[in-house]
């Protein structure tokens, strides 16, 4: 498992043009990664649901993708936010560009509530985001914040957090 998630990191598709193919490359990666994150209170759910956070696109994106899918033996689901209310309690909750204030709102919901949280926003992970994906060179990238896994219930697999960077970062 851990060289599968090796050579995925390492995958460049050429063909599309970059904001595809980094869309492409993180609906690909977060399924991925929900393989190597453990929640120690476990969601008694059939389905393991996606939030996305005021991405339409990209969570049309994962739609598409994970039609007839599953992650960890769940059936997906996705679903769009676009404000807090509509929050219910995802197993992984992707947060679109927002302001930080409201990225800080996310984050302490999803703290309280042993979510998983994913953004690609700057400085994600340090603001208590427990998982910030960046590309170099239309490669994927990603750091880690142990603080806020603990936080959250979830437990990383060393797998993981040794291809990752890890940070330190505190929520407001």
């Amino acid at each position: 498992m851990k060289y599968f998630l090796i050579l995925l990191l390492c995958i460049s598709p050429l063909s599309l043009n970059a904001a595809n193919s980094e869309n492409e490359i993180k609906a690909a990666v977060l399924g991925k990664l929900s393989h190597f994150v453990k929640y120690k209170s476990q969601i008694n759910s059939d389905e393991f649901i996606i939030t996305v956070f005021q991405d339409a696109t990209f969570a049309k994106l994962l739609k598409e993708k994970y039609n007839n899918k599953s992650i960890n033996h769940k059936n997906v689901l996705v679903k769009n936010a676009h404000t807090p209310k509509e929050l219910s309690s995802p197993d992984l909750l992707y947060i679109g560009k927002v302001p930080q204030e409201v990225q800080y709102q996310l984050i302490k919901y999803a703290q309280s509530n042993n979510l998983l949280t994913i953004s690609e926003e700057s400085g994600f992970a340090q603001r208590g985001g427990i998982i910030q994906l960046y590309f170099v060179s239309l490669k994927i990238r990603f750091k880690i914040n142990l603080n806020a896994a603990k936080k959250s219930n979830l437990k990383i697999s060393s797998s993981l957090l040794s291809l990752a960077t890890i940070v330190k970062g505190e929520t407001k």
